[in-house]
């Protein structure tokens, strides 16, 4: 099963990341947006692992769960990864040292079942796109500040949860397997 470990998004979070989508679709049709159901911050993908590995990672995301309390996340700034030359992923986020540090204690202790990726990053995608003009993206990422400027997007944390992503020709679809409470 494919699984990976992530905070849930608030729905009136998702809402206003919605409403932004709705801009972003009129400004360009270059970008897949992220639907609703989709939302999340990923904290650890460990991409597919075997059933019987299941109960280790719960046991061991739960461990780190009770050592951090719950914070707050404000997606205040938005990017693109790879870079402006070769953009690929459209995000909002923001620097977290709480969301490092919980992300960094999950690596150490489920870099077994997959080793880190790239140093953690609080970020929200909201957006995929392929063979997209450096100007698009330019007008898109204003776009995005400026209604970051407008709209305060910020939740509480006080829990994660292990995801199961199913694949299919549709795209994919996030089943919540396990939650894990902060302290």
């Amino acid at each position: 099963m494919r699984v990976f470990v992530a905070f849930d998004i608030p729905d009136s979070v998702k809402s206003k990341v919605l409403e932004l989508e709705r801009l972003i679709g009129e400004k360009s049709k270059r970008i897949r947006l992220v639907g609703r159901d989709n939302m999340h911050i990923t904290l650890k993908f460990l991409g597919e692992q075997p059933y019987q590995a299941v109960n280790r990672i719960v046991e061991l995301a739960r461990e780190v769960a009770e050592q951090h309390s719950h914070f707050n996340i404000n997606l205040n700034r938005a990017g693109v990864f790879k870079d402006l030359v070769n953009p690929r992923v459209l995000w909002l986020g923001e620097e977290n040292g709480e969301y490092v540090k919980i992300s960094s204690d999950l690596n150490e202790k489920l870099d077994i079942f997959r080793p880190s990726d790239d140093t953690p990053f609080c970020h929200l995608t909201i957006g995929r796109m392929k063979w997209i003009e450096r100007g698009e993206v330019l007008s898109v990422l204003r776009l995005c500040r400026d209604f970051l400027n407008r709209e305060r997007v910020d939740f509480r944390v006080d829990s994660f949860y292990l995801y199961e992503s199913i694949l299919s020709p549709k795209g994919a679809m996030y089943k919540k397997i396990e939650k894990f409470s902060l302290r």
